[in-house]
């Protein structure tokens, strides 16, 4: 009872200090924490909950401390060690998790709690072994608990996934973990569904598939329950794999009585029907029967009663299931290939295609059940294909009708994605092209009548005809180069949302065009519009998240590089704990699927892209004085000797299969085109990994030298291997850079609206910006030099320096168009230039400020020994003034690039956009120069705003540069 009430009185007093935590009152919570603290000044709980309230103050060196010194004590307490598990998972030191519970249980090693929670440490941690060895330990301490033995067999099948030698896990990870399980098998223990599943994962990782058939259809398969037909599901791949197409055939049979209009049901349905077909092994045909007697469907005939069968079954006079149409297609086009005899009695494909339209021909997803097949027909069938459903559209006469029902205007639109998809209207005359375009904005519009009813959530019927119309300006765009096309583009589609609201395709497209144009500024409110979520961020965060540097947004960088990367960080976090949920509720078949979503967004593109990005953006906007860089660097924990970024590892996760495509794939490959653009922004991702750490090493020398200088403790043995870093990495940017030259050309790659916009390495190795990069790495190196021999080194190098810098820096800045007259060149090409510049004489600056470093306490020693007039010198070596030139041809390089920004600012300029003429209205209609005008105010705005930052940039580089003077 004594032991019981001091409980009590211990929870008693901690309760104020839960309460204020829970409430964000963190001060109340450490005043409450040191109530207690002075009548239990040892009370551990108490300590750790004060050094949690400290931690969510930002005070984290008086946190660490107490934290430091409970660790030390080796605590036991349950409250005191989930106290301390929240602070080292706020300040992400999953590790100190694990050592905790560790220590723990070494003090009570009969605590299953405990135990329990280091398991679940390693979890965190991703150490498959240790779970493997603490869920054995549990299992030891308590064996009538399955969980805990599934745990560890669980433990080795992640082993043999993260195994880098696949036959060490085919060897020795998987067949013991098959072992453990049928150990339990046979001794009768299994109970649960997840442990019969994970056998069987283990089975198909084995591929085992006979074995996994025979476990579901044995007495186990009947614990399948939790899922609508799974044990069916799992027996028809399996059957699938052996090739045994009887039994797969009837079970998918059966599946498709459930769900007609699965159409991966139907393919495997069709494979293992045609497969029996070509089979001349009759014997083993009938003998393929099931429990009900079951036969499988081994000729054309009785293919063709089942979809006869499965076409009404379910359906109104109104309504059709389509898989069954689509599988009679599809079994033509396999026929045609192995047996075309066989397929004339199918019937024909032209045929069944314009039977289709008729039955399916309202609905939106008719266009895509074509795409499956019309490249199947030939030239004339095509056409044949086209003229036919074209002709029962009653909209093609003069005078010009409009649809007056949705039915008929979707029927309408179908016909004219089909005569985009076939490529009759690429020969069109660029006159006829206007024509069309007049003519599918005047339907968008007569359209919007029959929307009326419709909630905003809803999109209008007739949006996909201004789309269209959308789709055919970017191709007068391509082929004629005028920029005219592009903004009335963005005309009609601010009026599409503002009437569509959630039209997330109009948004993407708008988005696109904007940042083709180099205007960013209206890209993040469409974007937030479309309500981005979660995974969404991986797959579509590069609309945005590869312009708005590139077009000199820096303020909305870092704000969109810093959520793309708590995306990142939160997600490792949130999978970390459904793993654990996973392992508590023994969802073994989970766990792998988690891990490798885990996996799949650690390797992201994005991911490396958005860590690298956002810390040279750091580098370059948010310092003023070399002393705030030395600080930055030290911040970011910059690694120069590694890259760790793994590149084998990089998975492209964009999504471009989510805007609407009508095109042929023959006209433009998107799959193709994302791998080579996959490959690009491996090398651009490399270049900026270079940068990054090429700053780091030389910013890292420099503040040796500064320590030197005032300790005169550091040895040139102890600086030497960062100065052979530096010079490795700058050799390796130099090779790395003679591998992409292939890149140089990426400006003139086709424009395709749906397909990866391109980095900016072509400008980069165009306009050579790595030039001056590599030339002031060896200027610090000789720099390093000359404070390393006390000035006395050959002058030869130094002059090749002297003279070379300048050239390089002129020449980057002759590559800014700089116009003469004043006038505004609304071109994405110059901002984005103009930005690689401010970047790369951000670079050079940090560079400037490390020989600096190298320099000043060289010139304060000199000048001492002159005024002493101690040394036979009469006058300062030259290379002091040498460092002064460079950085007045710095300044005059920054002032040439304030004169540009000038020039792409509408408002310093005192122009306004809306009242230029641009481009010729697109129609007569009231509401498109209402529109218009909108659309060059963003634009302006856009365009001042970019200017405004980048000379802001700019501004503080030049204090920069003030602050480097000798």
């Amino acid at each position: 009872m004594a032991s019981r009430s001091h409980v009590d009185v211990n929870e008693r007093r901690l309760r104020p200090i839960y309460d204020s935590l829970d409430n964000g009152n963190n001060k109340k919570a450490i005043q409450e924490a040191e109530k207690v603290l002075k009548k239990q000044k040892d009370f551990q709980c108490a300590k750790v909950l004060k050094a949690l309230a400290l931690l969510r103050l930002n005070r984290h060196e008086e946190s660490s401390v107490i934290l430091q010194e409970v660790h030390a004590q080796h605590p036991t307490e349950d409250s005191t060690l989930q106290a301390m598990s929240i602070c080292y998972r706020e300040v992400h030191k999953l590790d100190l998790i694990a050592d905790l519970y560790q220590n723990a249980f070494s003090g009570k090693p009969d605590n299953e709690d405990i135990l329990s929670a280091l398991f679940m440490a390693h979890v965190r941690l991703g150490d498959y072994k240790k779970q493997q060895q603490t869920a054995m330990q549990l299992h030891k301490l308590k064996p009538q608990k399955n969980p805990y033995y599934f745990w560890a067999v669980m433990s080795i099948v992640m082993q043999a996934h993260t195994s880098p030698d696949k036959k060490l896990s085919e060897k020795m990870y998987l067949p013991l973990a098959e072992r453990m399980t049928e150990k339990y098998i046979k001794d009768d223990n299994i109970e649960a569904e997840a442990e019969v599943m994970l056998y069987l994962i283990i089975l198909e990782l084995l591929g085992k598939w006979q074995e996994a058939v025979n476990l579901l259809e044995g007495p186990l398969g009947g614990k399948f329950v939790s899922e609508f037909n799974l044990k069916d599901i799992k027996l028809a791949e399996l059957y699938s794999k052996l090739e045994n197409w009887s039994k797969a055939n009837i079970i998918y049979k059966r599946l498709l009585q459930y769900s007609p209009d699965h159409w991966q049901y139907w393919l495997d349905y069709l494979k293992s029907a045609l497969a029996l077909i070509e089979s001349s092994d009759q014997i083993e045909n009938q003998n393929g029967k099931d429990e009900n007697e079951e036969t499988a469907d081994d000729s054309v005939e009785k293919i063709l009663e089942l979809i006869e069968e499965l076409s009404t079954k379910g359906c109104s006079p109104d309504h059709y299931n389509r898989g069954p149409f689509l599988a009679r297609i599809k079994l033509i086009s396999l026929l045609e290939k192995k047996d075309p005899e066989k397929s004339q009695v199918v019937g024909s494909t032209l045929q069944l295609l314009i039977e289709h339209f008729e039955r399916f021909g309202d609905r939106s997803c008719c266009f895509g059940d074509f795409t499956l097949f019309l490249d199947q027909l030939t030239d004339s069938q095509k056409l044949q294909f086209f003229n036919s459903i074209k002709e029962s559209i009653p909209l093609n006469g003069k005078p010009k009708e409009y649809a007056l029902d949705v039915k008929l205007l979707q029927r309408h639109l179908i016909v004219l994605q089909v005569e985009r998809y076939l490529g009759y209207l690429d020969p069109l005359p660029i006159p006829d092209k206007l024509t069309l375009i007049h003519d599918l904005i005047d339907r968008y519009r007569q359209g919007l009548q029959l929307s009326q009813d419709l909630l905003i959530t809803d999109l209008q019927h007739s949006d996909n005809y201004l789309l269209l119309a959308v789709h055919l300006l970017v191709d007068l765009w391509r082929e004629t180069s005028k920029d005219e096309y592009i903004w009335q583009a963005q005309v009609q589609l601010e009026q599409c949302i503002k009437k569509s609201p959630s039209n997330f395709q109009a948004k993407l497209i708008l988005i696109r065009l904007y940042c083709t144009m180099g205007v960013f500024g209206p890209c993040p409110s469409l974007y937030d519009s479309i309500e981005i979520k979660h995974i969404m961020n991986d797959s579509l965060g590069h609309i945005v998240f590869n312009h708005v540097a590139r077009l000199g947004h820096f303020v909305a960088a870092c704000a969109m590089y810093g959520t793309m990367l708590r995306f990142f960080t939160v997600n490792h976090k949130e999978t970390t704990e459904y793993l654990i949920s996973s392992y508590k509720y023994g969802s073994f078949s989970k766990i792998y699927e988690f891990v490798k979503f885990r996996e799949r967004l650690q390797n992201s593109l994005q991911f490396a892209s958005a860590t690298a990005e956002r810390l040279l953006l750091d580098l370059i906007f948010e310092t003023n004085s070399h002393s705030v860089t030395e600080q930055m660097i030290i911040y970011m924990e910059i690694s120069p000797e590694d890259d760790k970024t793994n590149f084998d590892e990089l998975r492209d996760n964009r999504d471009y299969k989510v805007m609407l495509n009508w095109d042929n794939p023959s006209k433009f490959n998107i799959e193709e085109l994302q791998e080579k653009s996959f490959e690009e922004e491996k090398c651009w991702l490399r270049v900026r990994n270079y940068l990054l750490r090429i700053l780091a090493a030389a910013v890292l020398i420099g503040q040796e030298a500064g320590t030197e200088a005032k300790m005169n403790g550091v040895t040139e043995i102890e600086k030497e291997p960062m100065t052979q870093t530096l010079q490795e990495l700058s050799a390796k940017l130099e090779n790395h850079i003679d591998d992409c030259v292939m890149y140089k050309e990426q400006y003139q790659l086709p424009y395709v609206l749906q397909a990866p916009f391109r980095t900016r390495l072509c400008y980069y190795l165009i306009n050579e910006h790595h030039r001056v990069l590599i030339e002031m790495v060896e200027a610090v190196l000789y720099t390093h030099k000359l404070q390393q021999n006390n000035l006395e080194l050959n002058n030869v190098e130094e002059e090749r320096i002297k003279s070379a810098i300048p050239k390089l820096v002129a020449a980057l800045v002759n590559t800014v168009e700089i116009s003469d007259n004043g006038s505004t060149n609304l071109s994405s090409s110059v901002i984005e230039n103009l930005v690689l510049c401010a970047e790369t004489f951000s670079f050079t600056i940090i560079l400037a400020g490390v020989c600096n470093r190298f320099l000043k306490p060289l010139k304060i020693a000199q000048t001492k020994k002159l005024k002493k007039k101690k040394s036979p010198l009469t006058e300062l070596p030259p290379t002091f003034e040498n460092f002064n030139e460079l950085l007045k041809c710095l300044e005059k390089g920054v002032a040439c690039l304030h004169l540009a920004c000038k020039q792409i600012n509408p408002g310093y300029l005192e122009l306004d956009m809306s009242k230029l003429n641009l481009s010729q209205p697109l129609t007569d209609h009231a509401d498109d120069a209402i529109y218009e005008s909108e659309m060059w105010k963003k634009v302006e705005k856009s365009y001042e705003q970019a200017a405004q930052e980048i000379s802001e940039l700019l501004h503080n580089k030049l204090q920069y540069l003030h602050t480097l003077k000798l």
